[in-house]
């Protein structure tokens, strides 16, 4: 990897052009989209989140990038306790979920207790990622404001160790007005004292006023963008929204990034 970035650093400076890190190949010989990076807003920092597994080194890098991110979440307000942590996108298609499980499942090889609610009760996904019913979900659970000692009904255990999932329960006509209920900021303080992360699934904003009501729920918001896709403008406009309905931004997830490099580059890595 020395042998690449110093590659990289002369051709900059050799050829006054901006040299690019080549992607990365998987086992079939397909090109993965290099690491995205999170952003503490606005500044940019190296954060991987590439939607499929890739070995060796980069695989490393994968994980240690989460760790990075877990350390500045946790590092972001030293006043506060950052547990209940919303992710959410400005728009569809933008590897939000992806991002999520990617994390959660980072943080439970650590050891931590992971609880991941299925928040997006217009278009859930997490049931389908861990195989689990969709049913006796989120839904239920606020219709049914049962005390904490009833909620291990609604708790569904993954294959993986420390990693619980809430689904997003049956469907519902008006999913906005489940969240706004009071019950819900009830349910996360109590569930706080018996896991390390509560990490809530969102639909786009833009599409939905579903993910203001949960941030102003949760102790903060991680946004995941798609590089080349949505203009910073939007996020910013956001931003605003989310902040202006209670809620706080920890920072930004650039997701599927593209990057390409030279032909003539090449021969000197």
């Amino acid at each position: 990897m020395a042998k690449t970035y110093g590659a990289l650093k002369r051709a900059e400076e050799e050829k006054g052009v901006k040299a690019e890190i080549p992607p990365v190949m998987d086992d079939s010989g397909e090109k993965e989209s290099p690491p995205p990076s999170f952003e503490e807003f606005p500044r940019v920092q190296p954060f991987p989140t590439p939607a499929r597994s890739i070995p060796g080194e980069s695989l490393s890098l994968l994980v240690e990038e989460y760790q990075r991110m877990k350390h500045k979440i946790t590092h972001s307000d030293p006043t506060l306790v950052m547990k209940a942590i919303l992710f959410s996108s400005p728009g569809r298609g933008e590897g939000n979920s992806t991002v999520l499980i990617q994390f959660a499942r980072t943080l439970a090889a650590e050891g931590n207790r992971v609880l991941l609610v299925d928040g997006n009760l217009r278009v859930p996904s997490l049931h389908k990622a861990f195989h689990l019913p969709r049913e006796n979900g989120l839904t239920e659970l606020i219709f049914s404001r049962s005390p904490f000692r009833n909620i291990s009904q609604f708790l569904k255990q993954t294959t993986l160790d420390n990693l619980w999932v809430i689904t997003s329960g049956n469907t519902f006509p008006n999913p906005a007005s489940i969240l706004e209920s009071s019950y819900l900021e009830i349910l996360i303080d109590e569930v706080k004292g018996h896991f390390d992360w509560i990490l809530f699934d969102s639909p786009p904003v833009t599409s939905y006023s579903d993910s203001v009501a949960l941030a102003r729920a949760v102790d903060g918001v991680v946004l995941v963008v798609q590089a080349e896709k949505t203009r910073w403008e939007v996020v910013q406009e956001i931003q605003g929204r989310l902040e202006h309905g209670g809620g706080r931004i920890l920072g930004v997830v650039l997701n599927k990034r593209q990057f390409h490099i030279p032909n003539w580059l090449y021969k000197s890595i």
